[in-house]
């Protein structure tokens, strides 16, 4: 049986210990996402520092879905931060689209160095990203991007993990709190695999496709002209109906994909970073 005011006890011990350690900078640039984890970083800077010393800023790119950049806009606008887009040019760098193992430290050096920029033009004292604390078990080479520009990550330094962040976020009502895990366009894409702007959109478009008639937790892998769908269990029966199946395949085909395949197995992150090194 859970002990509810234990947990809540706890929660907010845990949202008592990261406004005091935000609480050691006068001023900050947060690297905002949209997702939850930025998202809680960027609200509790904004309540403990002020809004006149806190600036949150979203990279816009090919990789960013358009649809998740208004709903992250809609957030900072509804909130009242101090909110800014920047865009970033990662499709600039060959290093980024031939799409090795490293991709993701290219994408976050390009950002960190270009909130840099904003850093030392504008006289901040740090810059704050939304990384948590079993974000470190997992592969994630945009974290050696973090530490090769001193990015400070509030989650990591007091031990926050992904569950309780979600937790901390329901408590002070921010309304994603809920919300599923987005990583960017490119992390559909098999490593090896070079990333074109065509390749993002047919991946956009398919995934906004899902999520308008009512799939929540799930991936659009694209291996070449296939579109390899994942969804979460809750989902999966969906497709026992043929009008569904005959509408997704339709559409897919029309944003460019000659085949359509379900994923056997549910949805979960990472797959396509496992798939990698598992061979």
């Amino acid at each position: 049986m859970v002990n509810y005011t234990s947990q809540k006890a706890s929660t907010e011990s845990k949202l008592k210990y990261l406004k005091k350690f935000i609480s050691n900078y006068s001023s900050a640039i947060i690297a905002y996402s949209g997702g939850i984890d930025s998202s809680l970083i960027a609200q509790l800077t904004n309540d403990v520092l002020g809004k006149n010393n806190t600036l949150v800023v979203i990279a816009v790119s090919p990789s960013l879905n358009q649809k998740e950049f208004k709903l992250a806009t809609n957030l900072a606008e509804t909130n009242n931060w101090n909110f800014k887009p920047i865009f970033t040019e990662e499709f600039d760098n060959d290093n980024y689209l031939k799409n090795d193992i490293s991709r993701c430290f290219h994408c976050k050096f390009e950002l960190y160095e270009k909130l840099e920029k904003i850093f030392d033009l504008e006289d901040y004292q740090a810059i704050f990203n939304g990384t948590n604390f079993d974000d470190l078990g997992d592969f994630r080479p945009g974290l050696d991007a973090a530490k090769k520009k001193n990015i400070v990550s509030p989650l990591v330094k007091c031990k926050i993990t992904k569950n309780e962040v979600r937790q901390i976020a329901k408590l002070i009502g921010l309304p994603n709190w809920d919300k599923p895990a987005q990583p960017c366009l490119s992390s559909r894409v098999p490593y090896g695999t070079r990333i074109s702007m065509d390749s993002l959109k047919r991946i956009e478009k398919a995934e906004n496709f899902l999520s308008d008639i009512g799939f929540s937790n799930f991936r659009v892998r694209m291996h070449g002209d296939l579109a390899k769908i994942e969804v979460s269990e809750k989902d999966f029966e969906k497709f026992s109906s043929y009008k569904v199946r005959e509408k997704i395949v339709n559409n897919f085909k029309n944003f460019g994909f000659k085949f359509v395949s379900l994923d056997l197995m549910f949805f979960n992150s990472g797959n396509l970073s496992r798939a990698q090194f598992d061979e």
